[in-house]
């Protein structure tokens, strides 16, 4: 493996340790509210980007299934957070 290969597979591995860093720093921010926050933010962000006519995006799913993906996760997390209604009939209850 010559020193160039060498280097561009430490980039490489520099950009995943980068993406997890930013990661972690946002749960660290937003604790149990990570996903909720995460997935609304880029669900806001994929659809600012659409509108903008971006046709080409870094992820492991396409237009619009990514941004429809991430929609139903922040649906289902703020139903979870604030609309389950056997949480609130227990919680009555006691």
């Amino acid at each position: 493996m010559s020193e160039y290969d060498r280097i561009g597979q430490g980039r490489l591995y520099e950009g995943y340790a980068f993406t997890f860093c930013k990661a972690a720093f946002l749960v660290l921010l937003f604790r149990e509210y990570s996903l909720l926050a995460l997935s609304g933010l880029a669900t806001l962000f994929y659809v600012l980007a659409a509108c903008k006519g971006v046709k080409e995006w870094h992820c492991w799913a396409k237009p619009p299934y990514v941004t429809v993906f991430w929609l139903a996760v922040f649906c289902w997390e703020a139903w979870h957070f604030w609309g389950d209604p056997l949480r609130r009939l227990v919680a009555s209850a006691f």
